[in-house]
């Protein structure tokens, strides 16, 4: 009759199984940790985050130049016109939109690189407590997410027909044609998720974790994050401002009750996807460069309804899937077989 070994740490729940191992480079916090003090580790010293954070934002903006050489090139050869009204990269829009879309997304891999090479800890330590992407979990939340979005869609339409426009728009109605679409839609499907989750792993994680090295309490950092999320997109209306607040610390809620970034990660690809793939049906509708900071009341009040929706779903289905909200002992490294060392 066969035995099964216990390996410290396994856990039996639906959201990606034990944590990582650990090896002698890095080291997680300690069992039992919140996601916002994940940071906080053995190897901890106060100058970490910030030294870390001040590495990260310096990655990210060096990565600029090898990514507008390598978009120009490519620009080039596409005989794409480099330039354009209103400060654009590009002439072409949907260029200058998936420029955009890239240079965001550069920030996922300086912070998590920053965690780890820093910080000495897990890069993982960014994603969830279980130091990996739950990706059965963040598929759940991203099918959640999308009925979230459609029912956003609805409710601003149906808001804007009953009481009129908010904000004027510039983009015509006209369907662009099936090609045009869908060359759009291939840039938006591709890149929008890199996008969001850059924004997502810097607002909703590494910004919390920063203040949670220093405090237990996750609401400073969050509102922190907040604030930059909103002041990232610029000064529009206090809708939109107000919009892009509501939105960041409902989702930093869910980071917290949730123990990882998928439920916040999965809301923001879901709604920029619809939103954006929407804009694209019409022409003009991919050159109109407003962001949510540019909302109307319509799109705030049918925000809050579609958010409040979702993290209700959310919540209800962390605990039917037992996810996991604080970090379990990580999983030892066995001793090579016929060695008298133990396991470290």
């Amino acid at each position: 009759m066969s035995t099964q070994n216990h390996v410290p740490g396994k856990t039996t729940e639906g959201d990606g199984g034990p944590a990582p191992a650990q090896d002698s480079h890095v080291i997680a916090a300690p069992a039992g940790s919140s996601y916002h003090r994940l940071a906080r580790t053995e190897r901890y010293r106060w100058w970490q985050p910030l030294v870390a954070t001040l590495v990260a934002g310096a990655g990210w903006w060096l990565s600029m130049f090898p990514l507008g050489f390598i978009l120009g090139v490519a620009a080039a050869l596409a005989g794409v016109e480099q330039g354009g009204p209103q400060d654009l990269l590009f002439a072409d829009p949907l260029w200058d939109d998936a420029a955009l879309l890239l240079m965001l997304a550069l920030m996922l891999p300086m912070v998590l690189l920053a965690a780890r090479q820093v910080q000495r800890r897990p890069a993982g330590s960014l994603s969830s407590v279980t130091g990996r992407v739950r990706w059965r979990w963040l598929l759940v939340c991203l099918g959640v997410a999308l009925a979230a979005a459609v029912l956003l869609v609805v409710l601003t339409a149906a808001l804007t027909l009953m009481f009129g426009a908010g904000v004027d728009g510039s983009a015509s109605d006209a369907w662009v044609g099936w090609p045009t679409f869908l060359a759009s839609a291939a840039v938006f499907v591709l890149l929008v998720p890199l996008q969001a989750a850059a924004e997502e792993y810097v607002f909703r994680g590494w910004i919390p974790q920063v203040f949670g090295c220093y405090l237990r309490t996750p609401w400073v950092g969050s509102i922190v994050g907040a604030l930059f999320f909103a002041l990232a997109h610029g000064l529009g209306t206090p809708w939109g401002f107000a919009d892009l607040i509501l939105f960041s610390l409902v989702l930093s809620f869910l980071v917290f009750r949730t123990g990882g970034l998928e439920a916040a990660v999965a809301y923001h690809v879901g709604t920029n996807l619809v939103l954006m793939l929407l804009a694209a049906t019409s022409a003009g509708g991919v050159a109109d460069h407003r962001t949510a900071a540019d909302g109307s009341w319509q799109l705030l009040v049918a925000g809050a309804v579609a958010l409040a929706l979702y993290a209700w779903v959310v919540l209800h289905l962390s605990r039917r899937l037992n996810i996991a909200r604080t970090a379990p002992a990580p999983v030892l490294l066995p001793a090579s077989r016929g060695s008298g060392s133990p396991a470290c």
